[in-house]
């Protein structure tokens, strides 16, 4: 299908919808410098050579604790795992070991060099989580927005050369699995360089999904049209591994963050039931 520009701008830039979004994210800095000095965390970690190849790890009490491993958005161009360490120390709080992932920005990187450093720091997440106190065995994956995208294409991974590494589930918010369209939203379109052959070749919607891995969403009520049609588009792609979205009305692509590091929100029970906690 075919977009036109405006519509896609319209669409696809939560930051133009959003009057308070640099509030929201400067709420999130504030509260993440909070949950810091609150936990046992370990920060900038390296799993791989690049210099934005770091992670952050949040120590739970709990034994054998299950990985959860949180991917930031920014439209692959911008943000840093450390806007996000109060959603980790929800988690910590709760019975997971936390790993909150960097990556290299474009247009440093291309996309699929980004989607790279994830399958890495995913790889050493599991090689090292028991050395935190963690069961590599029980592996989740969670991301917002692009790291939404990038949530679902490690669901999609072979993982060559690692057979034993088995993601157990993942939950992506307000996240991106048809990239056609980012082809006519110039305002990303301009850094990211998608064509047609590479916006399908590093969609969801156009990879197996084998063996199947349980898949959960979430979309605020109050995002776009299109935000709302990826969140229905993955669900009838990935019918076998689909296990529901949860509603959150009354927020938007920004708001829906605050919403998942906070333990009274559906959001926060429908991540900790895919954890088992």
């Amino acid at each position: 299908m075919k977009y036109s520009e405006a519509f896609c701008n319209a669409e696809y830039n939560p930051r133009s919808a959003v009057v308070n979004h640099l509030e929201i994210m400067d709420g999130w800095k504030n509260k993440s410098l909070v949950a810091r000095a609150q936990s046992e965390c370990l920060i900038d970690m390296a799993y791989g050579p690049d210099i934005d190849e770091r992670l952050d790890i949040f120590l739970t009490k709990k034994e054998n604790a299950p990985c959860l491993m949180f991917i930031h958005g920014g439209y692959w161009r911008a943000s840093d795992k450390s806007e996000f360490s109060f959603i980790a120390k929800s988690y910590a709080d709760a019975g997971a070991t936390v790993f909150v992932v960097n990556y290299g920005l474009a247009p440093r990187l291309k996309l699929e060099m980004i989607i790279q450093q994830i399958h890495r720091a995913t790889q050493w997440v599991y090689e090292h989580a028991q050395e935190y106190g963690a069961n590599p065995q029980e592996l989740y994956l969670s991301g917002h927005s692009a790291g939404g995208h990038m949530t679902t294409m490690m669901l999609c991974s072979q993982w060559k050369g690692q057979p034993h590494l088995k993601i157990k589930g993942g939950f992506s918010i307000s996240g991106l699995y048809d990239l056609e369209p980012l082809i006519d939203a110039s305002f990303i379109n301009t850094i990211l360089q998608l064509d047609l052959v590479s916006a399908k070749a590093m969609s969801p919607i156009h990879q197996l999904l084998k063996p199947t891995i349980p898949l959960w969403t979430c979309v605020g009520g109050d995002e776009s049209r299109e935000f709302h049609r990826q969140n229905k588009i993955i669900a009838t792609t990935w019918p076998d591994s689909f296990r529901g979205s949860i509603a959150m009305p009354h927020h938007n692509h920004f708001s829906i963050m605050d919403a998942m590091g906070d333990p009274s929100t559906p959001l926060f029970q429908g991540v900790l039931k895919m954890l088992n906690l």
